[in-house]
């Protein structure tokens, strides 16, 4: 049943993958709507070219660290022997709360560049 807590490292493993697909392909176009893809970063072409370049590497840097803090949690959590379903949801918290940290961060960053 500890398998279960394997279910925590997906969100730190998607945004490392999505993170490295943008890296490797950034979305030059944006109307396709494909990308980085927030009303910040489709402000303007300037927004859209900055918020693509960003991105990725906050997101990777995020994902990294994600990965090793759900990796910590779900040591602590099974040795004080807390249920499955509460180590799950906890974790399932702290990568959503990680995920959402990355947007306002990544549009943070492009409102400060460029306004």
């Amino acid at each position: 049943m500890s398998v279960l807590l394997f279910l925590n490292f997906i969100t730190p493993f998607v945004m490392i993958l999505v993170g490295s697909i943008l890296k490797k392909r950034p979305v030059a176009d944006m109307s396709t709507h494909n990308g980085y893809s927030t009303p910040v970063s489709r402000k303007s072409q300037a927004h859209w070219d900055y918020a693509q370049r960003i991105a990725p590497d906050i997101f990777i840097s995020l994902g990294k660290y994600l990965f090793l803090l759900e990796a910590i949690a779900d040591i602590i959590l099974f040795l004080l022997h807390i249920s499955i379903d509460w180590s799950v949801t906890i974790g399932t918290g702290i990568g959503m709360a990680f995920l959402f940290y990355g947007i306002y961060y990544t549009d943070t960053k492009i409102t400060e560049k460029l306004g």
